[in-house]
C-alpha cells in the first residue's frame, strides 16, 4: 500500500505536463540537488500547501527542436510518467491556434487511487532581441471530459524559460507547482516530488535526439514578449 501511494503522488505531480507562473512574496529557492548538470531547486509558496519545483540544464539542441518536443502534446505519452493520454483540444470554447494551445493530459494512477486529468492553456512568447522562448500552461476550469471516475487537479502551473546558448544549445529553466488535490498530506508529495523538475529537464534532454525534433531550426512562436 505505502509503494502504491508513492507512485500516486509522484504521477500526480507529474501530470504537469508540464504548467507556471510569476508570482510576488514567495519564499526563496533552495537547491536540493545536481545530476549531469541539472540543478533542482524548491520552495515554498502561498499559492499550495504543496512546494514548487524548478530545475536548469542545458540541452544540446537548438530552442526550435525544443518548442517542437512541447508543442508536440501526443508525444507527452512518450515521455511523461504515466501519462496515457494527451491531445490538444480545439473547441468553441477552447480553441487552439498559434501560439495559443489548450491541452488535455491524463495520468494513470494504480488501484484504488483515481486517475487525475487536467486541461491547460499553453501561450507561447518569445524575446525576438534574445531569442528567449517562454511557455507558460496554467490550468483552466472547464467541463470538458469531466469523468467521475478522474479526479481534476485543482492547480497546475509551469513555465519554461528557453535561452540559446549557441547554435545547439539551450539553457532550459522549467518551473512547476501542481497540487493533486484530495486528501494526500503535503509533507509527503514534497518529499516524494522535488527532484521531479531535474527529471523532467533530463527527458527533455533524451527526447530532442529523435529524428523528428533534432534537425528544426526555425521558431515557430511569433508573438512577442
Amino acid at each position: 500500500m505505502r509503494s502504491s501511494l508513492r507512485i500516486s503522488i509522484i504521477g500526480l505531480l507529474l501530470v504537469g505536463f508540464c504548467f507556471s507562473g510569476a508570482w510576488a512574496a514567495e519564499s526563496p529557492w533552495k537547491k536540493i540537488g545536481e545530476k549531469n548538470g541539472i540543478i533542482g531547486f524548491t520552495r515554498a509558496t502561498t499559492r499550495s500547501s504543496v512546494d514548487e519545483m524548478k530545475a536548469v540544464g542545458i540541452v544540446d539542441a537548438p530552442v526550435a527542436a525544443i518548442e517542437a518536443l512541447i508543442r508536440d502534446i501526443p508525444a507527452e505519452t512518450e515521455w511523461m510518467y504515466k501519462c496515457t493520454e494527451a491531445a490538444i483540444i480545439n473547441t468553441p470554447e477552447l480553441k487552439s491556434a498559434g501560439d495559443i494551445i489548450y491541452v488535455y493530459n491524463v495520468t494513470d494512477m494504480p488501484m484504488p487511487v483515481s486517475d487525475r486529468d487536467t486541461v491547460g492553456k499553453a501561450i507561447y512568447t518569445i524575446d525576438k532581441a534574445t531569442g528567449t522562448l517562454y511557455i507558460h500552461v496554467g490550468n483552466v476550469q472547464t467541463t470538458y471530459k469531466l469523468d467521475k471516475k478522474r479526479v481534476r487537479m485543482p492547480l497546475v502551473d509551469v513555465n519554461y524559460t528557453l535561452v540559446p546558448k549557441g547554435p545547439d544549445k539551450t539553457e532550459v529553466t522549467y518551473t512547476a507547482l501542481a497540487d493533486p488535490g484530495g486528501n494526500l498530506p503535503a509533507f509527503v508529495v514534497n518529499m516524494l516530488t522535488k527532484n521531479l523538475s531535474m527529471e523532467t529537464v533530463a527527458g527533455i534532454r533524451g527526447m530532442v535526439k529523435k529524428d523528428k525534433y533534432k534537425n528544426l531550426k526555425t521558431v515557430m512562436t511569433t508573438t512577442p514578449r
